[in-house]
């Protein structure tokens, strides 16, 4: 017996360890991890291991997707707790810190919502001074936050200001987390004061396909006036400022509501009685608004408006800042895609290229440009019926009618390009466009 024992156990101890599980998801956590060194081919190649998990058409493919990853870090611990993580940032040789806030009843088994906080102060800070600062932002945020939505918190510490170098900043943070936590794509949310004001504003013009929703706070500029405000449209927002700001913060919060509501924007404008501060008895309501409106990206209007290459491939070169490598070759971070409509950039180019696309239902699509040359439309069986030709008409003129070819590699090169398992389509068309045409933001009188 003993002798038996002693064989079992040898046995045992030789045997190979138990490999893990090669799941469907497991194996789109790989893909989308590799974003950045992925091979030739790599989409081909997971579209034939999903079809021999049966994952074999473009639903099964969303689902799986839109599943949890198979693995998370264990926050239990962290609950009610502000924790400092280091982060790297993706687009630039530039690294920082974040603070990350779980709430206490943290539960690993379910999709959390995601709030990213910017912080106030000025782009010539040091790193130590940027800490303390995102320190006090997001002591003051998270429990105002918290007690409207069940809500993970992070606030970026940035001594480089938000620009380009603090848009990767955010992503990367964004990146990091959703690898620690199950966070729900379609309810990520940006908010900030003064500076951070200004972070919230330009991310909901640059990049308003990555945020349900958007709320600064004492910041922004009179986009009206810069003929920006339209972009807008494709974000809600919730913007709170006071009687008594400086910069004249308050006189361009103004101009731009007048606008808005001409225009039938989605977003508030709140002025309250003070000056330049954190209005705390905002907070919860402003959670509110964030849960209220989960991201849509099958909005029946989209905008668009900038030139060049609308890529970050260089920093703000401010003198006195060290230099800083943009890994825009192989990492870009573009603003040529709003939604379901991508331009292609004009290099070099000072010229604007302004598009507004309008889904009018039944299958039918009105774009009106003027500067655009090439232009890719997504679709979703949520914005058409795939088994219906699709019209498109440009600038008054047919420039496509019919069917779609679903293609699921679209959804997959998707979710690895912008890491993002929620930013989900099914078909494309490419058009070239030869004829220019005035754009114009009409208010929409109600949805289709």
């Amino acid at each position: 017996m003993f002798q038996r024992s002693i064989v079992a156990l040898c046995f045992l101890m030789a045997a190979p360890a138990a490999q893990p599980q090669v799941t469907a998801s497991s194996l789109v956590d790989a893909y989308i991890d590799s974003r950045f060194e992925a091979k030739e081919g790599a989409t081909m190649e997971l579209l034939d291991a999903l079809a021999k998990r049966g994952v074999d058409s473009a639903s099964k493919i969303e689902a799986a997707l839109r599943e949890q990853r198979a693995d998370y870090e264990e926050l239990k611990e962290l609950s009610g707790q502000y924790t400092t993580l280091p982060v790297e940032c993706y687009h630039v040789d530039y690294s920082s810190e974040f603070i990350l806030y779980v709430p206490k009843d943290y539960d690993p088994s379910k999709a959390y919502s995601l709030v990213v906080v910017g912080h106030g102060g000025n782009s010539s800070m040091d790193a130590k001074r940027a800490m303390k600062t995102a320190r006090q932002y997001i002591n003051l945020y998270a429990p105002g936050v918290c007690e409207a939505m069940d809500a993970l918190v992070i606030a970026p510490a940035s001594e480089r200001g938000w620009g380009p170098i603090g848009y990767s900043l955010v992503f990367s943070c964004i990146a990091k987390v959703k690898r620690m936590a199950p966070v729900d794509p379609d309810r990520i949310y940006l908010t900030g004061q003064s500076m951070g004001g200004h972070l919230t504003y330009r991310m909901g013009m640059l990049f308003p396909d990555a945020f349900g929703a958007v709320s600064p706070h004492s910041g922004g500029y009179d986009f009206a006036e810069k003929g920006s405000i339209g972009l807008l449209l494709n974000v809600p927002g919730r913007s709170i400022y006071g009687k008594r700001e400086p910069y004249g913060i308050n006189q361009d919060n103004e101009a731009n509501k007048d606008w808005a509501r001409k225009h039938g924007l989605a977003w508030t404008f709140i002025e309250k009685n003070g000056g330049h501060e954190i209005y705390t008895d905002e907070l919860p309501d402003m959670a509110g608004f964030f849960e209220e409106n989960p991201r849509d990206l099958y909005r029946d209007a989209v905008y668009l408006r900038h030139s060049g290459a609308m890529l970050f491939n260089k920093t703000w070169e401010i003198k006195g800042w060290p230099e800083h490598e943009v890994l825009f070759e192989t990492r870009p971070m573009r603003w040529n895609r709003k939604h379901w409509v991508e331009v292609a950039p004009i290099e070099d180019s000072k010229e604007v290229q302004e598009l507004l696309a309008i889904n009018k239902g039944k299958n039918q699509f009105e774009v009106t440009s003027n500067g655009v040359r090439e232009l890719t439309m997504y679709f979703h069986p949520k914005m058409v019926d795939m088994q219906k030709p699709v019209r498109v008409k440009v600038n008054g003129k047919e420039a496509y009618n019919a069917m779609l070819t679903v293609d699921p590699s679209i959804m997959l090169d998707d979710a690895r390009r912008y890491d993002d398992r929620g930013r989900i389509y099914w078909a494309k068309i490419e058009l070239a466009i030869e004829s220019n045409a005035k754009v114009r933001i009409v208010k929409r009188r109600g949805k289709r």
